[in-house]
Formats: structure tokens, sequence, C-alpha cells
């Protein structure tokens, strides 16, 4: 089924709820395309930022991950993706400028099943108002969780899937860190945390508390690149501080977390979403231990999709698209881009 036609009654408001300004609608159909608006989706005012310079180019609407990690402070990173797409940020319910504009901690409804039909909802609407029939969907982390829950919903809306930071599974994902840095203690013979870690035996994915206990050193184990991606958005944390998006950013963060845990712990992907009804993607950091790239790949390979690529970035760890630019770029611009539009994007 295509998108259906645009329903005007769905009025937008510019950021910080001022009103648009004029010519801003026209900007749609023009060669190049700048939109920041609120958009209702599921009965709650959702900010959105469209951007790209030629609004014939495909649509990317970005799922972000964290949970909560809203990708609008890192605009300049998505600024070289605007020659060959139209790139849709989304701070998704209760994170960001969405927590700050629509709730806050009083926002309802964050858990997976409402932030993926939210999601759904910004997938029509993306396809009504930028005249589309499909568009590109790209989940990073807890996004992807979100990403494939949407096209398991409407696939008809989505021209191709792209995963990076791919979840297979929380319990993967847990087992593989314990197994990371149990290696790590036995071979730096740090007695104390070998002596923790073969306590435990096998870790308990359920038990949350173990997990945040165990892993509460993973940071040293990550890769080199993805240190140094933190350690870039903790310095601009520090100099945005006492900034109100910055803070609302944080909250966001912390909000959506707490949240959503439950269903990151049930996710099992390699169970719930084998079939996939679009062309299907993964440009995944080799390095990636975070959500870990053989658990990745295991997903990868039990996928039944029309179409499917996997794309290992070497060097590159979870944050692959923001470390490794180029090449992640260039993955999407010569393997997802052609595929996409074939399919309608």
């Amino acid at each position: 089924m295509a998108c259906d036609r645009w329903n005007r009654r769905a009025v937008t408001r510019l950021l910080l709820g001022t009103a648009f300004l004029p010519g801003l609608a026209a900007s749609a159909r023009a060669a190049a395309i700048s939109e920041t608006a609120y958009v209702p989706l599921g009965g709650l005012e959702q900010w959105i930022d469209i951007k790209g310079e030629d609004g014939g180019n495909p649509v990317i609407l970005v799922v972000h991950g964290g949970p909560g990690d809203a990708q609008w402070p890192e605009a300049d990173k998505y600024a070289p993706w605007q020659k060959s797409f139209t790139i849709v940020q989304w701070d998704q319910r209760g994170a960001s400028h969405t927590y700050a504009h629509s709730g806050g901690e009083a926002t309802p409804d964050v858990t997976l099943k409402r932030i993926a039909a939210d999601g759904v909802e910004l997938a029509a609407y993306l396809c009504r108002h930028l005249n589309k029939k499909k568009i590109i969907v790209l989940g990073h982390s807890w996004g992807s969780i979100v990403a494939i829950t949407m096209i398991q919903a409407r696939p008809d809306l989505f021209a191709a899937y792209v995963g990076t930071g791919q979840v297979e599974s929380w319990k993967a994902s847990v087992q593989s860190q314990f197994d990371l840095l149990l290696a790590k203690a036995r071979r730096d013979k740090d007695e104390a945390a070998t002596k923790e870690l073969e306590a435990i035996g096998t870790p308990n994915p359920a038990d949350t508390h173990q997990y945040f206990a165990f892993s509460r050193n993973l940071f040293s184990a990550w890769a080199k690149p993805d240190q140094d991606w933190v350690a870039h958005l903790r310095a601009e944390g520090k100099a945005h501080t006492g900034e109100k998006d910055f803070a609302d950013h944080r909250a966001g963060q912390i909000l959506t977390g707490n949240k959503v845990l439950p269903d990151q712990v049930t996710t099992d992907l390699s169970q719930s979403a084998r079939r996939i009804g679009t062309a299907f993607f993964v440009i995944q950091g080799q390095d990636d231990v975070i959500t870990p790239t053989a658990a990745a790949r295991d997903y990868f390979d039990t996928v039944e999709a029309p179409q499917k690529e996997w794309v290992a970035i070497p060097g590159a760890g979870h944050f692959a698209f923001m470390t490794h630019g180029d090449a992640f770029l260039a993955a999407l611009t010569d393997k997802v881009r052609p595929a996409a539009i074939a399919r309608g994007a």
C-alpha cells in the first residue's frame, strides 16, 4: 500500500512553538528542503527536523538509539548525507525536544510498542508530506529495535531498512559482554575482577542489577573510536552546561532509559523478527562490543528478506555512523540508495 494523501489538518509548528515562516510549506516542493516542526504522533506532539539538498532524493528517517539519544546535537555529522538523501531527525516520545515540549517526566506510554507506533505514523506522514511512496528507515542500537518493530507493522511504508549498532537480543549482548570482561580480567591478571566474574558463572540476563554491576567497567573494553566519541559527547555536554536544550536532552535519556529497560530485556529479534518485508541492510562497526558484532551477524543470517546485505566497517565500533562517517555514507550511497530507489523510495 502506498502512503495516503497528505492530511492537511496535520498542522505542525516550528521548534519552540513559533509559527511557520512564510513559504516554509512550499519548501517541500523546492529543490532543497529545511523544516523543523512538531507533528502529532500517537496523541503527542513530537519534534522532527527535515533537511536535504534535493527534494527528489530518497528520505532517510533516523531512529536514534540511547534510549533517548536524540541526534540533533550532531547535526553537522549528517550534512554530507544531505547531498544524496533527505534526512529526518526525530526526537522520540520522552526524548530531548519532545520530552520538553510534550510531558517531561509525565510523558505517557514510553514503551517500545507506543514508540514504534509513533514511528509508523511518522513514516506515513513523511510519505504524504514529502510526496514519497516509501522511505528508508535507519535504526541505531535501541533504535534498531524500534525500526524493526515499525517495519513489521507496516512494511509497505519502507523501501529499505538500515541497522547499525544492530541489536540481536539482550541475552546475547549480556553474555558476550560478560565473556569479554572475564577474558580481559584474566589477561590483565586482575584477580578481584576475575574472582567476581567467575563467582557469577553464567550471567542471568533477566537480572539487570547483576548486569549493571558486572558491566560497570565495560567502557575500558570499548573500541577506541567509541571511547573517543563518548569523550566528545561529554565535552559537548559540559560546554553547554546550563542550557535548557541540553538539560532536556539528558533528562530525556534518563526517563526513556528507565521506562524502556523492560522492553530491551525481553527483546530477541532472532526469534521475533526473522521475516523482514523490505530490503535489509546492516552496516556494523567491526569492533562493536555494545551490541556485539558477532550477535548482529547471527541475527542478520537468520533474516529472510527480499534483499539483504551485510557491511562491516573495519576499526569502527558501536558509533560507526558517527566515527567513520565517510565509510558509512559510502555504504548508504553505493548500496542502500540504489536498492531503495528500485523499491519505490
